[in-house]
């Protein structure tokens, strides 16, 4: 007994000694997996921060215009980029998807051909022509403009000669500069202002003649330097309102001499070298590694945005004092796109909210921010748009019930006049329809063949459900950034498990659930087995606990749909528990030259029609007087009016056919947008001349009874 238990010892003592061992190397084996983790995790740091950084504080576009060579540009204007543009698209391989490339528009290529080009295009103030070579055509002029901030919001100094730093001007050539403006004035020199930052060099540009601005912030992954994309396409813009006025000069003299200035709002949204690394690894190598190292800076970027806010406000603030002189008729346009649609959404709210609050019944809420402003798929807090909703909602009789009489709801519709122009406008690329999804009993209501008072309702239904589908067989290009990567930032994993689940879908041959009527397919066993992985991470997303569940701080504007109420079907229109989020609807009208792409040399001589749609707005409303001017829509216009033109892209009001009654009133001044795929697509698909168009309209034209300008606006402000 006494060996047995000796040898029962041995065996237990050699177990533990193994266990010890076991666990030792276990132990171990996850040090070192720890160390690996966070050295990969300080090499991923140090690749981010160090090798890959760009420049913390960098100006791109810092020379003086008083330097010979911005002067002579100025006098001149410039034709290089449309010249080279036009010789690179007789090669460039054509594109007009919606990952499009203007082969005509590339600063980068300018240089390449010629080095001074690397000095020129780095002018504060710049005179762009995109000339016309069909017989009896006009050059298309407009001058670019740059406002450059620093991380903590403070702007750069300009310099006055190639190879200078970021030191202040060159004092001789101020004084230069001075004396001649005294000369040429007559003015003392106590009266004469230097040009010392970019915005100075503006204003003086701005203060005397005619003007059309657009001003545009840029956004995440981009700068003010020389090639950037963002650039590229703000020239796009100012060549197409240089288009549309030029068209509207034989009708309307007064916009013949209007010339056209567009001005970059430019910040170190870049944090990663993504073009050094596709300079020195190749576009398919360096584009990969450098889009997944910027992949991580979104919310590094995002503080930065808000932090810059402030002081882009108030040089924005500054151009439209310079545009409001008296007797002056101006027009500014302020657009930001994803991380700039934050910048302006954080600048502005609570000066919007306070201006609902200060608004009186029945007057016109005046402009916020020159004409309009306009947000692109903005890479911004719902809460954002929803605190200026609240602050709305909180003076109007939302619904009739026991305690609200019907009278008191119509009666709250003249909170905002007739005449009532949008004032703020955010615009994202939505995902499908209708908004929310298809509940389970939908597709059962849609497929009946009844008499009811919905048959012709159900037809439009079924109608852009086949839409959907095709868009899902072809892809559908909404805004992945904002939609999906967006609140995975905020700990919300909800949107990246409802992504996982439609690359599934796909995969396998069907639609995703609650998007589509169609009898979803049998999937085969080998598709289920290789979906599988990925239907188990999307639930794992799904259900992953203490996430961020606050939809209105974890989703964007664009991206928050009203809960659709209880009851109803789709063709009904039953009040939201929660009337916040998206308001307005979006479409492409398939109009023959405007939706698609132009090149940006092409367009002087393109067929390229944005005509006056003037009162279209006033007649949409009155079109559905009926219904008390709820769900107007622009492609159906009340008879009358001195034009028979509408918008270039259809807005309609409220989210029409998904069973929500609008959350805003017809005549409210904020609009909060979801776009389809034929009018604005992917996070950076917004260049289609329709859309382009669409957009200037809004500011180009009397789109209600009641005309407006600027001046206008300012002299409505309550005291």
């Amino acid at each position: 007994m006494s060996a047995g238990r000796a040898a029962s010892s041995r065996v237990a003592a050699g177990v533990v000694v193994r266990l010890g061992r076991w666990a030792v190397g276990a132990l171990r084996t996850a040090s070192r997996l720890a160390a690996a983790s966070v050295l990969a995790a300080l090499g991923i740091l140090f690749l981010n921060y160090v090798v890959l950084s760009t420049d913390k504080a960098r100006t791109y576009r810092d020379l003086d215009p008083n330097v010979a060579e911005c002067r002579d540009g100025l006098a001149w204007g410039w034709t290089i980029l449309a010249d080279a543009g036009r010789e690179t698209l007789q090669t460039a391989t054509p594109s007009d998807g919606d990952g499009w490339v203007d082969a005509s528009n590339d600063e980068g290529a300018v240089v390449a051909a010629d080095a001074r080009w690397a000095t020129r295009l780095r002018c504060a103030l710049q005179r762009h022509v995109v000339p016309a070579h069909a017989p009896g055509g006009r050059d298309l002029a407009y001058h670019l403009g740059f406002i450059e901030f620093q991380e903590d919001g403070e702007p750069y100094a300009l310099v006055s000669r190639e190879g200078a730093g970021d030191a202040a001007i060159d004092s001789a050539m101020l004084r230069h500069a001075m004396d001649d403006e005294m000369r040429a004035k007559g003015m003392p020199a106590t009266m004469v202002k230097p040009v010392i930052t970019q915005l100075d060099a503006l204003k003086k540009h701005l203060s005397h003649g005619s003007h059309y601005v657009i001003a545009f912030v840029h956004g995440w992954r981009h700068d003010a330097r020389i090639g950037d994309g963002n650039v590229a396409d703000l020239r796009l813009y100012a060549a197409h309102a240089a288009r549309f006025l030029a068209q509207r000069c034989p009708t309307d003299p007064s916009v013949c001499d209007m010339d056209v200035t567009a001005i970059y709002v430019g910040w170190r949204g870049a944090r990663v070298d993504e073009r050094g690394l596709r300079t020195w690894f190749g576009d398919a190598v360096g584009g990969f590694f450098g889009g997944l190292s910027a992949g991580a800076t979104l919310f590094d970027r995002k503080p930065v945005s808000e932090a810059i806010a402030p002081g882009a406000i108030s040089a924005l603030r500054t151009i439209e004092t310079t545009l409001s002189a008296p007797g002056a008729h101006n027009k500014l346009i302020v657009a930001g796109h994803s991380l700039g649609g934050n910048m302006l959404a954080t600048g502005l709210q609570d000066d919007v909210v306070k201006a609902v609050r200060r608004h009186r019944f029945g007057e016109t809420l005046p402009t916020v921010l020159g004409n309009l402003v306009v947000l692109i798929n903005p890479a911004s807090e719902a809460s954002k748009w929803t605190a200026i909703q609240r602050e709305v909602w909180s003076h109007l009789a939302d619904h009739a019930d026991a305690h609200t009489p019907a009278s008191e709801v119509v009666r709250d519709d003249g909170y905002f006049p007739a005449d009532q122009r949008p004032v703020l406008m955010s615009v994202t690329a939505a995902l499908a329809f209708p908004a929310g999804g298809l509940r389970s009993g939908d597709c059962a209501w849609i497929g009946l063949d009844v008499e009811d008072g919905f048959t012709a309702a159900r037809k439009r239904i079924r109608s852009r459900l086949a839409a959907t589908d095709r868009m899902f067989d072809a892809g559908i290009d909404y805004d992945w950034a904002t939609h999906d990567l967006f609140p995975t930032f905020k700990f919300d994993f909800r949107p990246a498990a409802a992504f996982l689940d439609r690359v599934a879908a796909r995969f396998e041959g069907r639609s995703p659930r609650g998007e589509s009527c169609t009898p979803p397919r049998p999937v085969s066993l080998l598709a289920g087995l290789a979906t599988l992985p990925v239907r188990t991470l999307s639930l794992l997303a799904a259900t992953f606990p203490f996430q961020n569940t606050a939809r209105e701080d974890s989703h964007t504007i664009g991206n928050l749909d009203p809960p659709r109420p209880a009851a109803g079907v789709l063709a009904d229109a039953q009040p939201s528990a929660a009337p916040f989020g998206t308001s307005h609807e979006l479409m492409g009208l398939d109009a023959p030259g405007l939706e698609r792409h132009h090149p940006y040399a092409t367009l002087a001589d393109a067929a390229v029609d944005c005509p006056r749609s003037d009162h279209w707005l006033t007649r949409a409303r009155l079109a559905r007087a009926d219904r008390r001017s709820n769900f107007w829509d622009s492609a159906d216009l009340a008879s009358g009016g001195s034009s028979e033109h509408g918008p270039a892209a259809r807005f309609l009001h409220g989210l029409q056919l998904t069973g929500i009654a609008p959350i805003t009133r017809p005549n409210d001044p904020f609009w909060n947008v979801r776009a389809f795929d034929n009018a604005l697509s992917r996070h950076d698909g917004y260049r289609l001349s329709s859309f382009i168009c669409a957009l200037n309209q809004l500011v180009m034209d009397d789109i209600t009874d009641a005309p407006s300008s600027m001046s206008d606006h300012r002299d409505t402000q309550v005291p």
